[in-house]
């Protein structure tokens, strides 16, 4: 890791202007209870297995140990909650109003000696246990993020059938939007403490340590957003496939597909969140191949570059130089220029 560089471009990522679409998990909901988290702005809810963050921003620096479960949201807290292996549980964004495009990622890490002692900042100890990434063959919501604003702000994880105990669940957003520059991909991790029940013998294999995993310079996080096209970059997102429960199937792939480009998958309108499905599907991803580059300077044109066509949900892409579809928002929606190549309905 070239540590010069990195502080140098941290301090210039801090300095830009906020943008819209910070958030938090606000509820985490099993099939018997829903648990709320304090506010980020808020006071401490001493009955919230949610670690309590304070700030709706990302991760400051996401090779340090902030990275593990959020901004303060690093200390252990009182409460647990009751998740039966296997198990549909559901991550509640809330007023997530996102324009961050990126990956879906879940982990979770076993408490060693319960989680009132445990922080997960060290050691080898998170499993991928979930992800949404980049899936060219679903239009309109490509990225594991769209799902959740297509979904009321909401996604969900199956607990994988492992033994009883107390874990961390560690579920989060990976933003993508000014991921070129070096420390700009902005990354949402919330922290859930979770007693697993059930009869389930399985043990988690060895997984990744956070912080120490995500390198600044790893193609799926120093990359340019409007280079990921269908046509053009396909990407993999940072620290591989999921391990459990599904290989390389996941929730949102089983749910809204995620194969080659041409393969046929449910309408993503059909079914509630959290409704069975026939089982997971494969993912086909390429890993980046191109170097790269700068980004290209913010344009102050309003004219998308793409011919009209059906509407465009809110928070997708609706002009650029590659677009190739419809440039008409729906309605309360206006196509906004973040660049040449990527405009988004706002």
């Amino acid at each position: 890791m070239h540590l010069r560089s990195v502080s140098i471009s941290f301090a210039l990522v801090v300095s830009l202007p906020a943008v819209l679409g910070h958030g938090q998990v606000h509820k985490f909901i099993t099939l018997t209870k829903s648990y709320a988290a304090a506010d980020a702005y808020g006071a401490a809810d001493p009955n919230s297995p949610i670690g309590k963050l304070n700030t709706y921003g990302p991760a400051a620096d996401f090779t340090s140990s902030t990275i593990t479960c959020g901004e303060g949201g690093n200390v252990p807290v009182a409460s647990l909650a009751e998740v039966l292996a296997g198990e549909l549980v559901t991550f509640n964004w809330g007023s997530w109003t996102s324009s961050h495009s990126g990956p879906v990622m879940t982990y979770i890490a076993k408490c060693p000696n319960g989680c009132a002692s445990f922080k997960g900042d060290t050691g080898n100890v998170w499993v991928k246990i979930d992800q949404d990434q980049f899936n060219p063959s679903r239009t309109g919501f490509e990225w594991g993020e769209n799902i959740i604003c297509m979904k009321g702000n909401k996604y969900s994880i199956h607990i994988p059938n492992i033994e009883p105990g107390e874990c961390l669940l560690r579920h989060e957003i990976l933003g993508l939007h000014i991921a070129g520059n070096l420390i700009g991909a902005q990354f949402y991790p919330n922290c859930i403490q979770v007693k697993v029940t059930g009869s389930r013998t399985k043990t988690l294999p060895a997984g990744i340590p956070l912080p120490g995993s995500y390198d600044p310079h790893d193609p799926g996080i120093l990359v340019q957003l409007w280079q990921i096209t269908a046509m053009s970059l396909n990407y993999t997102a940072p620290r591989g496939p999921v391990l459990l429960p599904g290989g390389t199937g996941d929730w949102g792939v089983e749910q809204y597909g995620g194969g080659a480009i041409g393969s046929k998958y449910p309408s993503p309108t059909t079914g509630p969140i959290g409704s069975p499905s026939s089982g997971p599907s494969t993912t086909v991803i390429r890993n980046p191949t191109t170097t790269v580059q700068p980004a290209p300077p913010i344009t102050t044109s309003t004219a998308p570059t793409a011919p009209a066509g059906p509407v465009v949900q809110k928070y997708r892409q609706c002009g650029g130089l590659a677009h190739s579809g419809s440039i008409t928002c729906t309605e309360g929606s206006i196509c906004t220029v973040l660049n040449d190549y990527y405009s988004q309905c706002f």
